[in-house]
């Protein structure tokens, strides 16, 4: 629509600008013709005259006055043919004019022609362009909505975040008091086995020493306080040990737990790097057997079954897990409390 509305503009511009040049022209043309009508006019009479004068007798010409005639039309056929001659100059000159103004009138068409050709491509750019806006424009409200939904899960994973991080705080704090009931609580298991065992090995020699005092009655059996004594060191602070044997790093972190074996010299440790570390104490130096891994939390207790084959660990993952002590693997699936 937009085009037709600018080529029927130039096209009206176009037939003004003719219209004014022919106006101006006009009488000049009418003239022209006008003239040219008379020029033609005159011509025919004076070819009829001469044929009226070469068909009378001379004599009668020149009785009736005809010289005079002739002259007059002579003079009158000279004027014309002057006035002939200029309207031929100014109708070569008219024709040159509108040679030119043809030149220049072809010229505008090319140049009209051009325009009209480079506004269609514009036109053409135009509407590509205008595709490419809409394009861009309905990438872009997309990106807008991917953005906003983005935000909206990061914030959405920033409250979970929180959340998860004050759960894990709370979960850390349960976990360190509970580690500290377990501590407290093995202080006291510690406290009342020792107490338990004072108590058995003060029975343990009493019930000795009254079963010496009646051997001693009896004459027959000799006797001494060193043949029953107890395995069970007594209780007495001089036999208390003032330092360690010796020490060594079971663990890269906290030592949780420490179990020995029923059956050899072999000590079971659990730290918190998540592993269980055997040491065999034979040689009085603390050699590592193995570890035993596969729990994801630290190991708080270990505990080896009467053979010493297996080994049961608790971590803090609510987990239970059992292992092979000879092949150091994994036996038995783990087990959730």
């Amino acid at each position: 629509m937009e085009s037709s509305s600018w080529r029927e503009s130039i096209l009206d511009q176009i037939q003004r600008r003719n219209k004014h040049q022919f106006s101006a022209f006009e009488d000049l043309i009418s003239a022209h013709n006008r003239l040219f009508d008379s020029h033609a006019a005159l011509r025919q009479e004076n070819e009829k005259l001469r044929s009226e004068r070469l068909a009378l007798p001379r004599g009668s010409i020149e009785s009736q006055g005809a010289p005079e005639r002739i002259s007059i039309l002579e003079s009158k056929l000279l004027a014309q043919q002057e006035e002939l001659t200029e309207l031929l100059r100014k109708r070569g000159e008219n024709a040159q004019l509108v040679v030119d103004l043809n030149k220049k009138l072809q010229e505008k068409a090319d140049q009209l022609k051009a325009a009209e050709d480079s506004n269609a491509e514009q036109g053409a750019i135009i509407i590509t362009l205008k595709l490419e806006l809409k394009s861009l424009v309905s990438k872009k409200a997309e990106l807008e909505n991917l953005n906003q939904l983005i935000r909206d899960e990061h914030t959405a994973l920033q409250l979970a975040y929180s959340h998860l991080e004050d759960k894990l705080r709370k979960t850390q704090d349960e976990n360190r008091e509970l580690v500290d009931r377990l501590m407290k609580y093995k202080s006291k298991d510690a406290e009342k086995m020792n107490e338990e065992n004072d108590a058995f090995v003060r029975k343990r020699y009493l019930k000795i020493q009254k079963e010496l005092e009646e051997a001693a009655k009896d004459s027959s059996r000799n006797v001494t306080l060193d043949t029953f004594v107890p395995d069970i060191p007594y209780s007495d602070k001089s036999d208390v040990p003032t330092k360690a044997t010796y020490v060594f790093d079971a663990h890269e972190g906290e030592v949780s737990a420490v179990k020995w074996s029923p059956v050899d010299r072999v000590v079971a440790t659990g730290g918190a790097d998540r592993k269980i570390r055997l040491w065999d104490t034979s040689k009085n130096v603390a050699e590592s057997r193995g570890v035993l891994v596969g729990s994801s939390a630290g190991v708080m207790s270990v505990n080896f079954d009467t053979t010493g084959s297996y080994i049961l660990g608790a971590s803090n993952d609510q987990a239970t897990r059992v292992w092979g002590v000879g092949d150091q693997r994994l036996k038995v699936s783990t087990t959730t409390t």
